[in-house]
C-alpha cells in the first residue's frame, strides 16, 4: 500500500519536470535541443526564442567586428597584467584566478584564494600561456606583446605571419573573422527555422502555473493586476474559474483574478454570468 502511495505521488509530481522548464506549457521533444543538451529540457519554441535573441546580437556586422576588436583588445591587456605580476606577496606563487583575470581584470593569487574561500575558479599563469601559444600557434607571446603589443587574430593570423614578416601591415584577419561569425549566426537559425516546422512539442491544454510554494502547491499571477493566485492542487495547472475562456471571454489575458474577471461580467454569457455571481456567493474569490 505504501509502495502504491509513492508511485502514485510520483506521478502527481510528473509534470515539475516533464513540461518546458521555461514556459511550463509544452513537453518537449528534443528536435531542436538533443537529450544531451543543457536545453534538454526546453521546448523547441523557447529554445527558437533564445538563438533569436543571440542572432539579433549578431545581426549586424559592423557591431560584431568591433566587439571582436574590443575582445582582442581586452585579452591583450590582461595577458600584459598577467606578464607584469611578479608573484604573491604570500605564497609567492605566479598563479591567479581565471575568474578574477577575465571578468574584473583583477590579479587575485589562486592558491591564497582556494585557501581563504574554499573554491576558486581554475588557476592561470603567464608561463603556461606562453606554453599554450607556443604548441598550437607556434608564436612567443613576450615578443608579440613587447614588439606589436597585440597578439594574432587566430592560429591562421599567426601562420600567415611566420610566412610573410609584412602580414600585419595588411592583416584583414579580424575583418574576415567577423564576418564568419555573422554569417555563421545567421545560417544557423535559418536552419533552426527549417527544423521548427517538424516540432512534436506538446501544448498544454490550460496553463499551467510558473512556481511552487514550500507545500508543492503551484501558483501564479494574474496578467492584470499581478495577484498571486493558487493553482489546482498538485496538478501544476490553474483552477477552470481563473481561465477567461472558461467564462466566454476572449480576452488577451490567459489568467485572471475573480476581481478582474468581475470588470468583465457583462461580457459573458448568461448562463456564466450566472455562475459567477454563484462562484461570488459562495467566496471562491477571497
Amino acid at each position: 500500500m505504501k509502495g502504491l502511495l509513492q508511485e502514485n505521488n510520483r506521478e502527481k509530481n510528473l509534470f515539475k519536470s516533464y513540461y518546458c522548464a521555461g514556459c511550463r506549457q509544452r513537453k518537449p521533444c528534443q528536435l531542436l535541443t538533443g537529450w544531451d543538451s543543457e536545453w534538454k529540457s526546453y521546448c523547441c519554441s523557447c529554445y527558437y526564442q533564445s538563438e533569436q535573441e543571440i542572432a539579433r546580437e549578431y545581426s549586424n556586422y559592423q557591431k560584431v567586428y568591433q566587439r571582436k576588436l574590443r575582445e582582442r583588445e581586452k585579452h591583450t591587456q590582461q595577458l600584459q597584467l598577467l606578464k607584469n605580476y611578479p608573484s604573491c606577496k604570500q605564497c609567492g606563487s605566479k598563479e591567479v584566478d581565471a575568474y578574477n583575470l577575465y571578468e574584473k581584470n583583477q590579479l587575485v593569487c589562486q592558491p591564497c584564494l582556494m585557501r581563504k574561500e574554499g573554491g576558486s575558479s581554475s588557476p592561470i599563469s603567464f608561463l603556461e600561456q606562453g606554453k599554450w601559444y607556443k604548441r598550437w600557434w607556434k608564436i612567443e607571446i613576450v615578443e608579440w606583446l613587447e614588439r606589436y603589443n597585440c597578439l594574432p587574430v587566430n592560429a591562421e593570423c599567426a601562420r600567415k605571419r611566420l610566412k610573410d614578416r609584412n602580414h600585419l601591415n595588411n592583416c584583414q584577419c579580424l575583418e574576415r573573422e567577423a564576418k564568419k561569425t555573422h554569417e555563421l549566426f545567421a545560417n544557423s537559425l535559418k536552419e533552426i527555422e527549417e527544423k521548427l516546422r517538424k516540432c512534436a512539442c506538446e501544448s498544454s491544454e490550460k496553463v499551467r502555473v510558473k512556481s511552487y510554494d514550500i507545500s508543492s502547491y503551484g501558483y501564479t499571477y494574474c496578467e492584470r493586476c499581478e495577484i498571486r493566485i493558487k493553482g489546482a492542487g498538485k496538478m501544476g495547472v490553474i483552477r477552470n474559474r481563473n481561465d477567461p475562456k472558461f467564462w466566454g471571454l476572449e480576452v488577451k489575458e490567459r489568467v485572471l483574478c475573480g476581481n478582474c474577471l468581475g470588470r468583465l461580467v457583462e461580457r459573458m454569457p448568461a448562463s456564466k454570468k450566472y455562475t459567477f455571481r454563484k462562484y461570488e456567493k459562495r467566496g471562491y474569490w477571497k
